[in-house]
């Protein structure tokens, strides 16, 4: 038995070392650093995005020198991107297209491959035309790649509960009027929580006049 528990922990330890070398595991941690709460009211946020009135990250700065050390997670920051929510309703998403084809005697297993593949392209190119976009601009501004993925994945919320209303009240007006609300709201929720990527508050004064207009043009 002991001998097994030092295979195991040993084990364990290669694999962390391995997948370190690929993963920053404290980083992506920070991104599933999120509460119950935080939940609830990001939810919130995506569906009424209009009430939402304050739109700044929160700073964790140095006791020290009182320099900028990063941005609070989600757990304390309503305004931080995370991945829990995307990858959650990502996967109810692909789940609920397989309930809805059922309902209507269409499923076949392979349309939940083609739809998690179609939807993580989707996200993918998304992801590249922002970040091409964002050198072509000269954007100086770091803009990782977790925090892009984690605003276009936010765009399967709007999509999942028009698919749920779809089958709890099948009408086509409802659900359209529904999505084209939720697109508008998504859209808006999108265009301001990138805005301090594109136009951070330190450079704004800095651009020229071409140089801002281009990059309002980015966020619309």
């Amino acid at each position: 038995m002991q001998l097994g528990s030092v295979a195991l922990k040993e084990g364990q330890t290669i694999v962390n070392q391995n997948l370190n070398k690929f993963v920053n595991i404290p980083k992506l941690k920070y991104y599933f650093n999120v509460s119950n709460s935080y939940v609830l009211n990001k939810l919130r946020v995506l569906v009424f995005s209009f009430r939402q009135k304050s739109w700044t990250r929160l700073v964790v700065r140095s006791e020290h020198s009182g320099q900028m050390e990063g941005f609070k997670p989600p757990r304390e920051d309503l305004n931080a991107p995370d991945l829990y929510i995307p990858i959650m309703a990502f996967v109810t998403y692909v789940l609920t297209v397989g309930i809805t084809l059922n309902s209507r005697k269409k499923f076949e297993p392979e349309v939940l491959g083609m739809t998690s593949s179609t939807a993580l392209v989707i996200i993918a190119f998304e992801v590249l035309v922002f970040k091409l976009a964002c050198y072509l601009l000269n954007v100086v501004t770091e803009v990782p790649f977790l925090d892009l993925i984690s605003y276009c994945g936010y765009k399967f919320v709007p999509v999942l509960f028009c698919l749920i209303l779809n089958l709890v009240l099948p009408m086509t007006a409802v659900v359209y009027g529904a999505l084209a609300y939720l697109i508008i709201s998504y859209s808006f929720f999108t265009l301001r929580s990138v805005k301090y990527l594109v136009l951070p508050e330190s450079s704004t004064s800095t651009l020229v006049a071409h140089q801002r207009q281009q990059r309002i043009y980015l966020l619309f």
